[in-house]
């Protein structure tokens, strides 16, 4: 075997969960993330001491700012977080992947509750809406969401099982209220579930029938007495 050979094999290789690769969408990774994951992980899964900006900017030809972007990113989105590891008998900083196995995990368990006969089954919802309900609520707020905030969302998506339309309608509901917060919004749709309201088109017929109740209460709202019809034309009725 030439040197050549034993240079790449000496490189050893980095292996993905197959779960993982077919999944990765799902629990919100974008293709960047997880290129930038397989880099770091060499031998690791959970546990990836924190590597060098330099060495990531070669292998990518991203800048470091898009690599800081990046991890920014991941954090925010509890797919990662910053701990410590023991390497050597030194503390060094690292990327604990820990709560992205998590989030796969929930995606499994759903695919087992999808495939029994129980009919409580719940549609895992992709990175595309996940984005879309995450940039609608940034705007209608006017800022930019807190991490805290944003893992409220995903509960919302992830273990409340709210739908994406039913959140966007809380949205819209809290913005004509001029109430710019998430408890806002969980009480609203807390509020249509108690009346066992789950989907954009029971909603729509709830409002539409209490608009026209209210209306029929306003044209029927004098209760004073009854007032005499008086003909001021002279003719009696015959």
């Amino acid at each position: 075997m030439d040197d050549y050979a034993h240079h790449i094999l000496d490189d050893g290789q980095t292996t993905i969960n197959n779960y993982l690769l077919n999944h990765y969408h799902k629990i919100g990774i974008s293709n960047q993330e997880l290129f930038i994951y397989l880099l770091i992980k060499g031998n690791h899964d959970l546990l990836i001491p924190m590597p060098e900006m330099a060495d990531l900017q070669k292998q990518t030809g991203y800048s470091e700012q898009q690599l800081f972007n990046l991890f920014h990113q991941m954090i925010e989105k509890k797919l990662t977080r910053i701990t410590q590891v023991s390497i050597e008998g030194q503390q060094v900083d690292a990327y604990d992947f820990t709560p992205m196995y998590e989030k796969l995990a929930l995606v499994k368990s759903s695919e087992t509750d999808d495939s029994s006969d129980s009919p409580a089954t719940h549609k895992i919802v992709d990175s595309t809406q996940r984005q879309a309900v995450f940039e609608s609520i940034e705007k209608e707020f006017g800022r930019t969401l807190s991490p805290i905030e944003m893992e409220s969302i995903s509960q919302w998506l992830d273990i409340d099982h709210y739908s994406p339309e039913l959140i966007l309608m809380a949205l819209k509901e809290a913005v004509l209220n001029q109430v710019y917060n998430l408890k806002y919004m969980d009480r609203i749709i807390s509020n249509w579930y108690k009346k066992n309201l789950k989907s954009p088109q029971q909603i729509e017929a709830y409002k539409k029938t209490r608009h026209n109740n209210q209306s029929t209460d306003i044209s029927n709202e004098y209760d004073g007495p009854d007032i005499p019809f008086i003909n001021l034309s002279g003719n009696s009725d015959k």
